[in-house]
């Protein structure tokens, strides 16, 4: 009960200031949220002005990179179960619960590997880029405006 009447005390001196801030609509809201809506499109869009194959190298470098990184931590999963596989066999006891954690581990590592390859061949097959537009170079545009 006190809970309840503390939310409603909260309520009626939080509520009427959020109303009226939002009933007022001050239109340089919709300006600062566009703008910031654009810069951050601006950050999180790929740039290729011209440095389209160092974009493409680094990206091929990071995929070689993260293939190697998960094949070492699925090689090592295998280890230490088949380490505690035979553990379990031979002593039993708290070796068996390894083996299971282990084992568990293992299955789950799997299945997310087999679920991020399906995501990514999926994307490759409907995300596809628009091709960039060459652009001139600044110096030669002002002299073409120069010229004509």
């Amino acid at each position: 009960m006190v809970i309840f009447i503390l939310a409603a005390v909260w309520a009626v001196v939080l509520l009427p200031p959020w109303l009226r801030k939002r009933s007022e609509g001050d239109p340089t809201d919709s300006i600062v949220s566009f703008r910031r809506q654009l810069s951050t499109l601006a950050r999180t869009a790929p740039s290729w002005n011209g440095s389209r194959p160092a974009a493409i190298a680094r990206r091929a470098q990071a995929s070689a990179e993260r293939r190697r990184r998960r094949r070492e931590i699925l090689f090592r999963l295998t280890a230490a179960t088949l380490f505690t596989l035979v553990m379990a066999l031979v002593v039993q006891g708290l070796a068996i619960a390894l083996f299971a954690v282990a084992a568990a581990l293992l299955v789950t590592y799997t299945v997310l590997l087999i679920r991020a390859e399906r995501q990514r061949l999926e994307r490759h097959a409907k995300v596809r880029y628009l091709p960039q537009a060459e652009r001139a170079e600044p110096q030669l545009l002002l002299r073409r405006s120069a010229s004509q």
